[in-house]
């Protein structure tokens, strides 16, 4: 069945009994479980409701920086006070996407069956040298590009980030992000592309690797940037176990009117990063892919300059194809009201690439 068919919007007159005060968890908010009691999983097409962490009416809207929302982050990567920021609890369906049929160009993500030998996700010479090339090549294959590299990675646990565990080779594991965000904004994109083409800093993944020398080359970065590339994020679970704890939600991208959008800037001591985050409308399509394996993968596109929203008509892009309708994906951790209550927290690890086409 197409993702298409399956059409349900969101009713905040349905809430689930949960407590309305949320607690703060990193970037975003968890609002703990269900009070009258666990749900049935959805059937593929049928939704749950389920609690995500949007941005209140009165934050500022915008595609580019206002300088209203945001956080300073510190050296060691911990963020002081948010400001301009309302995190608010929105009750929202979240429909059972296996069986149907997701495009990247289409809906801004896709689940694809993986199946491989499994390295040590927490080794992270492993994932550099042995699971970077595989999910160029996932990449390559899914959406046609002409060259495909991988240039970060996080692994995330709930649990193991609580207690302050760290991956073989010395990166913190990181917690899963309950906030509905999107990592890049038209802004810092085609900057973190452009980053590629200089020689890695200091606490870049990829400088054990590369040492002094840039994963993109200089001299023809800007021609590259000038048609279509794309930046898309590879998403596994990384248990024996399949995920029932803190999924992965993620919304069809033409879902979301830009309107909507609200860019949060992240103020280092020498830089600005920005993400997206958004307000709520009920024209947002949420999807999940329940009891995700280690042999399944969620492809996730972050940001395509062929995405009909930025794209300006003709030039390179028209000579790539023309315009897509997804420039990027919103998605979010989310708290799944049929999770069992004694179920372990969900491992996983997403890897960033950047698709040249």
């Amino acid at each position: 069945m197409p993702a298409g068919e399956a059409r349900e919007e969101a009713d905040d007159s349905r809430p689930l009994k949960q407590a309305r005060n949320g607690t703060s968890h990193g970037i975003g908010m968890m609002w703990g479980p269900p009070e009258d009691g666990l749900v049935p999983t959805p059937l593929p097409g049928e939704s749950v409701i389920a609690p995500l962490t949007y941005q209140g009416d009165a934050v500022p809207r915008g595609l580019t920086a206002t300088g209203k929302v945001g956080t300073h982050r510190d050296g060691s990567g911990s963020d002081g006070e948010y400001f301009g920021c309302e995190f608010v609890r929105r009750d929202v369906p979240v429909i059972n996407g296996r069986g149907m049929e997701f495009d990247l160009d289409r809906h801004g993500f896709a689940f694809e069956a993986d199946k491989r030998e499994h390295i040590d996700y927490f080794d992270e010479d492993k994932v550099l040298k042995e699971y970077y090339p595989a999910c160029c090549d996932i990449v390559q294959r899914a959406i046609g590009a002409k060259k495909v590299v991988a240039f970060d990675h996080n692994v995330r646990s709930k649990t193991l980030s609580d207690s302050k565990e760290k991956l073989k080779g010395g990166s913190a594991v990181q917690g899963p992000a309950f906030v509905v965000h999107n990592d890049y904004t038209v802004t810092s994109a085609p900057r973190r592309a452009r980053d590629l083409a200089k020689p890695p800093k200091v606490n870049d993944t990829l400088r054990k690797v590369l040492g002094d020398h840039p994963l993109v080359d200089p001299a023809t970065v800007e021609e590259k940037l000038s048609g279509r590339w794309a930046l898309i994020n590879v998403w596994r679970n990384i248990r024996a176990k399949p995920v029932q704890k803190l999924p992965l939600a993620l919304c069809e991208g033409p879902s979301v009117p830009l309107g909507d959008v609200v860019t949060f800037e992240i103020h280092y001591a020498d830089r600005v990063g920005e993400n997206y985050f958004a307000g709520k409308s009920v024209d947002h399509r949420w999807f999940y892919f329940p009891f995700a394996t280690r042999d399944e993968a969620i492809l996730l596109k972050c940001w395509d300059s062929a995405g009909a929203a930025f794209a300006p008509p003709g030039g390179k892009i028209a000579e790539s194809g023309g315009r897509v309708p997804a420039t990027f994906a919103f998605h979010s951790a989310f708290e799944d009201p049929s999770t069992p209550l004694d179920a372990e927290d969900r491992e996983s690890i997403e890897v960033r690439t950047l698709a040249f086409f």
